[in-house]
């Protein structure tokens, strides 16, 4: 009771309000994970706290501009009341460490940290009305309000500049991370630069507006130093600028929503890069609950959970449809596939990533890609698409089929994943309604150039590994996901044979689906994607033991439950692991409660190096 009084009292200080109740204080800072009923929460509370906090703030701006017509004083209040900039006054206040939350939740999502500043809100109403209210949102919510102000009069641009020129004597730059959009309707993602540092990007119709939303993103992030900017150039941050902490690469804003619905839908998000505080603790093994802990919390779970942040979001429906298949391509840069680009399309991309400047290069390709790898010659990839594997050229643009004719005597099939292995290339295919056990699992020869069809009795072959044994003997570990296992098979190239199947890890238990898979660097455990086709709040990637299938790690991408395939990348000498995510098969409903589905993810690793990447030599001469 003691340890509940003092957090009690730490909020109090925090919040520049002294509850008469103390009861009410307490709910409100109770998350429903660790409360014994929901009523027992502070979700009631946070549903009257969204009201309080609207009126309040609608009378606040109401009386500070007088002259501002409705539209602009509608945009800036729902930017104001947002789940982004609650949870931003809830970091800033240090909430985090006083919610009572439950054993299983280990990272503060910014969904409960917006919820607990909405219910203080209504607590502090109920406990000391409506003036007691107005002085702790206007203490709480100081610094939004200042930098909240009508568009048409603010210039954000003018005011980061003055800023960086007097603290920092430096002056700001802008990128341009994205273009995209037909002539008629561009748009533009653009990230404000000072120094080595790169900071949220911001959108716009323009690059005038995208600079000025860039701006406003700096200065938010330069005011409150516990949120961290981007290192933009090879070099490193200093430890002491940092605390010790991970510099995170966040160049899209963050929702990690938990809640039935995402707030205030008509305005942009516009969220600070989510504060390292969780992923410290568990990084260093620790427990996030400052919170209620019991005897048991104290314990180190034998399997380490890492929270991944969100690395890019594509901004497009195209792209974020069905993104898969990332691979290293050195310097910084990985590449990637959109199979499709809509559950209608019959065509997608090739993509290329640059992590030190958040830059994204797409091609169109002639059909659904199923993969992309990258061959000797820079710039030229091997590509299966459709029913054919070629070779395509970023420079011109260019297809050359070198394999044709997949799945003449079927139909309803594509091709899918794959896996390059001692010059050989390994691919399967997947029945498009995920039905019928009919799609095949092939082995282009190097030797001979022939292909060779292992298996035909796959519904949706996907990601695939080739180990060789003390013995020289090949295993091949592959996924046909509809199975919901990860199965190991003997692998004979010279005979064109694959010997039976043998089950390393059974998910039939679970309602998810194993998707894209890679080995680790020592080779001896697998990192797969899971797609999750339900409601969570956050996909997972987990690592398995080859020997064993015992889990010994997991990857959650927060707000986006299908997971698709996992690449391990060298940045700035750390390695690196990014996670591609879909939003394919959701509803409205359901991609307005996973706002980061279809986004790229990426996460730190205990890893040395990134493993085996090989490239594709072309079967073309020259």
């Amino acid at each position: 009771m003691a340890f509940n009084e003092d957090i009690l009292q730490q909020c109090e200080t925090r919040i520049q309000y002294v509850f008469r109740d103390r009861a009410l204080l307490r709910r409100c800072l109770t998350h429903s994970s660790s409360a014994e009923t929901r009523l027992d929460s502070n979700e009631r509370l946070e549903f009257l706290g969204d009201a309080v906090l609207g009126l309040l703030i609608c009378e606040h701006l109401f009386q500070l501009y007088p002259d501002q017509r409705e539209g602009q004083l509608t945009q800036m209040k729902s930017w104001l009341v947002s789940r982004q900039t609650c949870a931003r006054v809830a970091r800033r206040l240090d909430l985090e460490p006083l919610i009572f939350v439950g054993r299983g939740l280990q990272v503060i999502p910014d969904s409960i940290l917006s919820a607990v500043v909405e219910s203080l809100v209504a607590g502090v109403y109920f406990d000391g009305g409506l003036d007691g209210a107005r002085t702790f949102i206007l203490m709480a919510f100081e610094e939004e309000l200042k930098l909240c102000q009508p568009v048409d009069t603010e210039n954000f641009k003018s005011q980061l500049q003055e800023y960086t020129q007097r603290e920092l004597s430096r002056t700001p730059e802008y990128v341009v991370i994205e273009e995209s959009g037909p002539d008629h309707a561009r748009e533009f993602v653009i990230a404000a630069r000072v120094g080595e540092l790169l900071f949220e990007s911001g959108r716009g119709r323009s690059k005038k507006e995208a600079e000025q939303q860039a701006a406003r993103n700096a200065l938010l992030e330069l005011l409150h130093p516990q949120t961290q900017a981007v290192v933009d150039t090879a070099g490193e941050v200093p430890e002491s600028e940092t605390d010790g902490r991970d510099v995170f690469l966040s160049l899209q804003p963050v929702d990690v929503g938990m809640q039935s619905g995402p707030k205030n839908e008509s305005v942009p998000e516009q969220g600070l890069p989510v504060s390292s505080t969780g992923i410290d603790a568990l990084n260093s093994g620790s427990t996030l609950a400052g919170h209620v802990q019991r005897p048991d919390d104290q314990k180190e779970s034998s399997v380490k959970t890492n929270m991944a942040e969100l690395l890019w979001n594509p901004g497009t429906e195209t792209l974020r449809f069905l993104p898969e298949g990332p691979y290293q391509l050195g310097g910084g840069r990985f590449s990637w596939v959109a199979i499709q680009h809509g559950a209608e399309s019959r065509v997608g991309s090739l993509n290329v990533f640059d992590l030190n400047s958040g830059h994204n290069q797409t091609w169109e390709l002639p059909g659904r890609p199923g993969f992309a790898f990258p061959t000797e010659a820079s710039g030229v990839f091997v590509v299966g698409l459709e029913r054919t594997v070629g070779i395509f050229d970023t420079h011109d643009c260019s297809w050359r089929p070198f394999i044709e004719g997949i799945e003449h005597d079927v139909d309803n099939t594509i091709i899918n994943d794959a896996v390059v292995f001692e010059d050989n290339l390994i691919f399967g295919c997947k029945e498009l309604e995920f039905k019928t056990p009919k799609a095949g699992l092939y082995l282009w020869r190097r030797s001979d150039g022939r292909t060779i069809r292992l298996d035909r009795e796959q519904i949706c072959s996907n990601g695939k590994a080739v180990v060789r044994n003390s013995d020289g003997t090949l295993t091949l570990y592959d996924i046909d996901s509809c199975t919901r296992r990860i199965v190991r098979r003997l692998l004979n190239i010279e005979a064109g044979e694959l010997g039976a199947a043998e089950t390393v890890v059974d998910l039939t238990a679970e309602e998810i689906f194993p998707d894209g898979m890679i080995l680790t660097p020592d080779r001896q455990s697998l990192i797969v994607a899971l797609y999750n086709p339900g409601d969570p709040d956050a996909g997972e990637a987990r690592q398995y033991g080859l020997l064993d299938g015992e889990l010994q790690a997991v990857w959650k991408c927060q707000g986006s439950p299908r997971v698709t395939c996992p690449q391990l990348v060298e940045q700035s000498g750390r390695i690196r692991l990014v996670l591609t995510t879909a939003v394919e098969h959701m509803s409205v409903e359901q991609a307005e409660r996973h706002p980061s589905a279809g986004c790229l993810f990426i996460a730190d690793t205990g890893f040395s190096s990134a493993g085996d990447q090989p490239t594709f030599r072309t079967p073309f001469p020259g």
